[in-house]
C-alpha cells in the first residue's frame, strides 16, 4: 500500500494491457496494472489521476450509510424495496413472524430470516419471468427458458444459451421495476448473447423506460 495524501490504494498486476484505476466505497482505491509496466511507472499514474480520484472518493463519502441488517428480532431487511419488521411473536410494527423463540441466536434467525427471504424471492421471481414471457410473447418467438436464483456478487443475473436464467436472490431487495428491468434483459438475451445495439433494440421495444429502472437499482444497490 502506498500513501498518496490522505489515502491509500493497493497494485494488482495481471494480463490486461493498460493500466486502470478502480474507485468503490467496498474497496477503496486499487490499481490494475499490467505485468510489463514497472511499480514506478503505475505510481506516475496514480499521481497524474490523484485529482479524479478524490473526487470519487468524496462523492463515495457524501453518500448515506450503506443499510445493514441486524439479524435480531425486532429489526428489519428489505424485501421489494420496503423495510420489513421480523420477530418470534405479533406484536405492533412487526411484519413477518416467524417461528422462532426469544432467545434464538442471531445465526439461528438470520437463517431463518434468509430461508423466507429465498421462498419468496422465487415465487417473486417465477411469477415475473412468466408475466413478462407472457408480454414479450406478443411481440417476439422467445426460445423456452427456465429460471433458478443463487446469491451472486457481481451480477444480477445471467443467462445461459440453453435457455437457463439465474438471478441473483438480492436482487428482490428492490423495487418491482428493478426486478422487472434484469428479468427482461436476461430474456432478451435469449435472442441475442451479447450487448450490441440489437440487444438494445429489444430491450427498447419490450421497456421503452429500461434505462430510468437500470439507473434506480445500480442507486439502490449502493444504499442497501
Amino acid at each position: 500500500m502506498n500513501d498518496v495524501r490522505a489515502w491509500q490504494y493497493s497494485v494488482k498486476y495481471s494480463r490486461r494491457k493498460t493500466i486502470g484505476i478502480y474507485v468503490s466505497a467496498e474497496s477503496g482505491v486499487e490499481v490494475r496494472v499490467p505485468h510489463f509496466v514497472s511499480r514506478r511507472e503505475a505510481d506516475d499514474f496514480v499521481a497524474s489521476k490523484q485529482e479524479w480520484i478524490e473526487k470519487q472518493l468524496a462523492n463515495f463519502a457524501s453518500r448515506p450509510a450503506r443499510f445493514e441488517p441486524c439479524f435480531q428480532w425486532g429489526e428489519a431487511f428489505y424485501f421489494l424495496g420496503e423495510k420489513q419488521v421480523f420477530h418470534w411473536q405479533d406484536v405492533a410494527g412487526v411484519d413477518l413472524v416467524l417461528s422462532g423463540k426469544a432467545d434464538d441466536p442471531t445465526d439461528k434467525i438470520e437463517a431463518m430470516v434468509q430461508r423466507w427471504f429465498r421462498q419468496q424471492a422465487l415465487t417473486l421471481f417465477t411469477e415475473r419471468h412468466d408475466w413478462w414471457r407472457s408480454q414479450m410473447g406478443s411481440l417476439l418467438d422467445l426460445p423456452q427458458s427456465t429460471l433458478q436464483q443463487r446469491s451472486m456478487k457481481r451480477r444480477w443475473g445471467t443467462c445461459r444459451r440453453n435457455g437457463k436464467i439465474i438471478l441473483n436472490s438480492n436482487l428482490a431487495r428492490y423495487p418491482l421495476n428493478c426486478v422487472d428491468v434484469v428479468i427482461v434483459h436476461e430474456l432478451c438475451h435469449l435472442l441475442e448473447f451479447n450487448h450490441s445495439r440489437r440487444f438494445y433494440h429489444l430491450m427498447d421495444q419490450v421497456m421503452p423506460d429500461w434505462k430510468q429502472h437500470d439507473e434506480m437499482l445500480n442507486r439502490l444497490s449502493l444504499l442497501y
